[in-house]
């Protein structure tokens, strides 16, 4: 144990210093990438959501105004986060925020005219609601995070006329498009002569992309009505999880890893050893305007995603090492308590988020709704950084 004492307050030292220059690289070339790409408009086309369309509207339909506002609420939101778990000084606190601002895959949504920048920030400020509560009130908080959560709906596009109520829009078509999308075209024979007449014709073409599915659901729904619809949708879904469970079950647990640890399954994803998805139509987009630098930019955000956290790893058992020459506390701190708390709530939250995306549809996986989530993982090794132990007395 004295050997460790002795190398520890070194090994911090080290670690801490191999944390700051990693995010540091990864800072220096996002700024870079939002200097290339920020009089450009990613080619994701027009936004799904009314509610953001006429934020748009509002800013005059100015693409770098709205870039201007999705950074700075992507700033503010991962700053005060960061501040409220362990404040540091303001040049640190600068440097974290910066660095949760530029990971490749949030900052390709904060210079998009989608959704999904304000929805991450949303994300952040919902769960910081719920730990920090404003002025310590519980009663702001929880309306604070009620107000995230109705903000968060509405820029997702959920709630939008031409969607709410609309063909598929049910748990059973939901449930159709998880479980027998993937094996549409060839089970059209093992869902009985009535099902199959209705979708027959429909069918092909929806199982070619996973955005069809709702062709077919169009389809099924004029024909049959909607209450009809939705038992054939359930019949669909029981004859794929009956036939093809396996694959069914793989597939989920490969969409609630693309959306929980995005960068890990990224780069499994591009050399198509994973599954369906919008990944690669993703990365596409994003190099457009500079292909060599989103290359690197992105090839180091992997990397550096799985190398921080194996860091934090030997970081987080060394802080708890006292250093030579100080004795331990007389008073020890109960195990648990509000930090166990505080990572219990922000994995439930993730964990329903990323539950709901993964059962709304197979194939439909898309790393821009949960860059929110995947933040978190970086605020381990950010809080790792700076500020002063404690010592024993």
């Amino acid at each position: 144990m004295g050997y460790v004492k002795k190398a520890a307050p070194c090994l911090r030292g080290v670690l801490r210093g191999m944390l700051f220059i990693g995010f540091s690289i990864q800072i220096l070339l996002g700024i870079c990438w939002i200097c290339c790409s920020f009089g450009q408009v990613q080619g994701f086309g027009e936004p799904d959501s009314a509610l953001y369309g006429r934020l748009l509207g509002l800013l005059g339909g100015s693409s770098a105004a709205l870039y201007i506002l999705q950074l700075a609420a992507a700033f503010l939101a991962g700053f005060l986060f960061l501040q409220k778990i362990r404040p540091v000084g303001m040049g640190l606190a600068l440097w974290r925020g910066l660095a949760l601002l530029t990971v490749p895959f949030a900052l390709q949504c904060h210079l998009a005219l989608q959704p999904y920048s304000l929805m991450g920030s949303l994300f952040l400020l919902f769960l910081l609601a719920l730990l920090r509560p404003p002025g310590g009130r519980r009663g702001a908080g929880l309306l604070a995070a009620l107000l995230c959560v109705a903000a968060y709906v509405g820029l997702s596009g959920a709630v939008d006329a031409d969607r709410r109520g609309g063909p598929g829009y049910s748990i059973e078509g939901a449930l159709a498009s998880r479980f027998a999308w993937p094996t549409l075209w060839q089970d059209l024979g093992l869902y009985g002569e009535e099902v199959a007449e209705a979708v027959g014709s429909l069918a092909w073409e929806a199982s070619l992309y996973p955005d069809n599915m709702r062709l077919l659901q169009e389809g099924l729904e004029s024909r049959v009505g909607p209450e009809a619809a939705r038992g054939y949708y359930l019949r669909m879904a029981e004859t794929g999880w009956e036939y093809h469970k396996t694959i069914v079950i793989r597939q989920i647990g490969w969409d609630v890893l693309g959306y929980a640890v995005t960068p890990v399954v990224f780069r499994l994803q591009m050399e198509g050893e994973a599954y369906d998805s919008y990944s690669g139509r993703n990365y596409e987009v994003m190099r457009e305007n500079a292909p060599v630098l989103t290359r690197d930019y992105v090839d180091y955000g992997c990397w550096w995603f799985a190398c921080m956290l194996g860091i934090s790893g030997i970081l987080a058992p060394l802080l708890a090492v006292p250093d030579k020459g100080t004795e331990p506390s007389g008073k020890r701190r109960r195990p648990g308590g509000r930090p166990v708390l505080s990572l219990g709530i922000c994995i439930l939250a993730s964990g329903l988020l990323v539950a709901a995306l993964t059962m709304r549809g197979a194939g439909r996986m898309d790393y821009r709704q949960t860059i929110g989530v995947n933040a978190l993982w970086y605020m381990g090794p950010l809080l790792l950084v700076g500020g002063k132990r404690r010592k024993g007395r």
